[in-house]
């Protein structure tokens, strides 16, 4: 039941598993491994009994809250109890940590790092038992099932032991490779380190310094020193607390040469015992040195990469970036839908006979509340090029007017859905959950039809389109973009309308109002008077129709719709009052503007300079590329109706959690993970609060790790060039200062003939464009939103910088949308201004 480090041997590793296995041969071996025991599978087996077989079978039908829930009522038997907390006492009772060792654990072939639960500071017999039924619990995660799903692992044999280990108060500590994992290289290790405990490196919430180490002679070859912001603390008895780094600590190495030769020592100690390559996580308390854990290196490449890696490798730096964009900074609740959404695309690749990866494991969740990007490169099989034909012809021979009838069947399904909405207070739990299920797999659904019907074949029609524009040899700033210019498609339509709104404001005499008033107090301050009323009227009819377009399209859990948020509306309304009221009816839909329009002109133009039998063609293409274009709107809108149902079905159980005392404020439960939230809804017991607190203070190291592409920073070149790279997206000059937006709720601050600098943009960005002189973003490319409206718009664009973002706000620049470059005319004078 019970095996103390200096019992455990290969001989019952799976009786205590790999981690366990590990820390034990390293005590034997003499390395300064903290003294510790392990609670061995037998009693888990014990514990859970006749009840394993159901387990495994609730987790294999995709029931893992199920499964979890059968070993949190399972009683622990008394002989098991006595062994646990007679070997706490025996460890003289000490604050310590508690961790899973899984018997696939920790083997080179599995890394499972990071998919058990970890408890640190755990003091007192009763919080050890705690902590171990919860680490049992955890062997069921949803995200422990998809990581061994991915590998290959089988469930059958599967069992959790538990290493429970005196806690080490760490002043520094981090993460020492006895390899490079980036290079492979054997003559050097590298060394991770920040204050306090080594979870704030292990699972990313710092920056951490970075060195570089040789091996012969020994020395330092590198040193990088991170940011360091925060630092996590032991505090026995309650969970490790977060602190600030005070400012003059941040800029100092966390650890010292002599201690940083001291892991070089302990590295080559412990890479000779293995006989190969380990990824070690240390501590030192004082002048201490600790060994935590030690593990193969699982990232290790080859020093000489072949031609075929290094362009995965680019691939997947473009895949990465793409999620960037599409999934920009997803809270925790957000993660199960980002999953439903991307799992569509993934299983699109694998039907092209592409080997890809699950969304879970793309794209994981830490128990921190950080979400990282794994990206891996799709990789080829020998039935790709059957496979992708098959598909290819699929996608091209549907007819995009067939969305019509589509949406048609699609809005019958949504209507029948929001009746149920309107009766989510009667309802239990498990039919509120279920409603937000099936609206999320519904959108699930619509993602692959719109993948494979509209979006993919679009792209080929307009490399055609591209092609037969260059044939002719038209003006090269003419693209295949020119045909969507009167095109009734749903963001253009409501652009349209919101022209419109506008200049009935102006008629109304209520532009200073709408501009001038907080946007939460507007529909008060509206209904004061008969002009305001009839205002008011006319954006509740918008909002009816297109309502429920939202910040961030595929992140429905931490964002609003306009219809739920009107705030967010009347902010973007007051933008486009603030811009040129003559420069949005270029967008005006098809069904009311004159037959000449520009996207008419380019179509006949090409049309006519085109050989007799190349015309068909045109025809065919410039006319589908603009009915998958419509469809392509439309489909997303339609992402966006069904993502309102299933946040209304959040927001409910949010309140009820909030209600019933386990969550103390219903907004938080976006730092819960949806299999979190399921658990409360099962354990009446379980409190949220302190959970979501946590994940609340860490949010912006969260949005930070997401959004690192391992770009340099902006800064360090600024001085040498003065100027960024991108794609022209949209052709022109202009010059202006730079005002750096993150949201539309920050929509206040660009003022007319600024260039708007954002990370990427969505359909709600729109009205910014008629205030912006140019456009700049970190991601996107020629046809993404923000290229196809700055088009019409005719302002220059220049997309995919990758770090524009954190150029000074106000600084002035030069931006050449034909170029693809953006110029800092005046480094020495940012400007800046307050709203008006």
């Amino acid at each position: 039941m019970i095996a103390w480090f200096d019992e455990a041997d290969a001989g019952n590793a799976q009786r205590v598993g790999g981690k366990a296995l590990h820390l034990a041969e390293c005590a034997r071996a003499g390395f300064p491994v903290p003294r510790g025991f392990c609670i061995t599978t037998r009693a888990y087996r014990e514990t859970l009994g006749s009840s394993t077989a159901q387990i495994r079978e609730d987790a294999a039908k995709g029931r893992a809250s199920l499964a979890r829930n059968r070993i949190l009522e399972s009683v622990i038997p008394p002989t098991v109890q006595t062994a646990i907390c007679t070997a706490y006492r025996l460890l003289g009772s000490p604050p310590v940590a508690v961790r899973s060792s899984a018997t696939a654990e920790d083997l080179a072939e599995a890394s499972f790092a990071g998919q058990q639960e970890t408890f640190l500071g755990v003091i007192g017999e009763s919080a050890v038992l705690y902590a171990v039924r919860r680490c049992w619990t955890s062997l069921w995660s949803d995200r422990a099932v998809a990581y061994r799903k991915t590998q290959g692992i089988p469930d059958d044999a599967l069992a959790l032991a538990v290493v429970v280990q005196t806690m080490v108060p760490a002043d520094t500590a981090g993460v020492l490779f006895t390899r490079n994992p980036v290079t492979g290289s054997e003559d050097t290790m590298l060394v991770n380190s920040s204050y306090g405990l080594g979870e704030s490196v292990v699972t990313g919430l710092v920056t951490p310094d970075t060195f570089t180490l040789a091996r012969r002679p020994p020395g330092v070859l590198t040193r990088e020193i991170g940011r360091k912001e925060t630092r996590i603390d032991a505090s026995p008895g309650s969970p490790p607390t977060t602190r600030t780094v005070p400012e003059q600590d941040r800029g100092r190495q966390s650890i010292t040469d002599k201690q940083l030769m001291r892991l070089l020592g302990l590295g080559e100690q412990v890479e000779a015992y293995y006989g190969c390559g380990q990824d070690i996580e240390w501590a030192f308390c004082g002048e201490e040195l600790y060994l935590l854990q030690t593990r193969p290196i699982t990232t290790a490449t080859e020093a000489v990469v072949s031609r075929n890696e290094r362009a995965a490798a680019r691939l997947s730096k473009v895949l990465r970036d793409d999620m960037i964009e599409h999934y920009p900074a997803p809270f925790p609740l957000d993660l199960f839908a980002v999953h439903q959404i991307q799992d569509a695309i993934q299983e699109l690749m694998r039907a092209a006979g592409l080997k890809v990866d699950s969304a879970a494991a793309l794209i994981r969740g830490e128990g921190t509340g950080v979400i990282r990007i794994r990206m891996t490169a799709p990789r080829p099989t020998l039935t790709t090029p059957a496979r992708l034909a098959v598909l290819f012809h699929r996608g091209m021979s549907h007819d995009p007017a067939r969305w019509t009838h589509e949406e048609s069947r699609l809005r019958s399904r949504l209507d029948a859905m929001l009746q149920r909405v309107t009766r989510l207070r009667e309802m239990s739990d498990r039919e509120v959950m279920d409603l937000v299920h099936l609206s999320l797999a519904e959108c699930s659904r619509l993602t692959a039809s719109r993948f494979l019907n509209y979006n993919a074949p679009l792209v080929v029609n307009r490399t055609i389109c591209s092609l037969l524009i260059r044939l002719v040899h038209a003006n090269p700033q003419v693209t295949p973009e020119e045909l969507l210019i009167g095109v009734p498609y749903k963001t253009a339509a409501m652009t349209a309308q919101i022209s419109l709104l506008a200049q009935q404001a102006r008629e109304f005499g209520l532009t200073a109002l709408l501009t001038g008033t907080p946007s939460d107090r507007l529909p008060a301050v509206l209904s004061g008077s008969k002009r305001g009323r009839q205002f008011q009227e006319l954006v509740d009819e918008f909002l009816a129709s297109y309502g429920a377009r939202c910040t961030r399209l595929y992140l429905p859990f931490s964002n609003r719709s306009w219809r739920e948020d009107p705030g967010s509306f009347y902010t973007l309304l007051a933008t486009t009052l603030r811009g040129n009221p003559v420069q949005i009816p270029q967008n005006t839909p098809a069904l009311s503007t004159p037959p000449h329009t520009r996207g008419e002109n380019t179509a006949r133009f090409i049309n006519a300079r085109l050989p007799r039998p190349l015309r068909f063609l045109w025809k065919r293409n410039a006319r589908r590329f603009q009915a998958r274009h419509i469809a392509r709107e439309g489909t997303a809108y339609m992402l966006e109706e069904f993502f309102c149902v299933a946040r209304a079905g959040m927001d409910e159980i949010s309140r009820r959690l909030a209600d019933r005392g386990q969550l103390d404020d219903p907004a938080n439960i976006r730092f819960l993970y949806m299999e979190e939230v399921q658990q409360a809804l099962d354990d009446a017991d379980k409190q949220l609060s302190s959970l979501a607190a946590r994940r609340q203070r860490v949010r912006p190291t969260a949005q930070s790790v997401w959004l690192d592409r391992g770009d340099p920073e902006v800064g360090s070149t600024l001085d040498e060039l003065h100027t960024l790279r991108g794609q022209p997206s949209s052709s022109g000059r202009a010059c202006g200062p730079a005002r750096i937006i993150h949201s539309p709720d920050e929509a206040a601050r660009l003022q007319p003939g600024d260039i708007l600098v954002c990370p990427y943009t969505d359909p709600t960005w729109t009205p910014l464009f008629a205030v912006a002189a140019a456009v700049v973003a970190d991601s996107g490319g020629p046809l993404s939103h923000a290229a196809i409206v700055a088009r019409e718009y005719g302002i220059p664009a220049v997309l995919g910088t990758g770090n524009a973002t954190s150029l000074p706000d106000g600084v002035e620049l030069l931006v050449d949308g034909t170029a693809g470059t953006v110029t800092i005319t005046d480094p020495a004078a940012p400007s800046s201004h307050s709203p008006s």
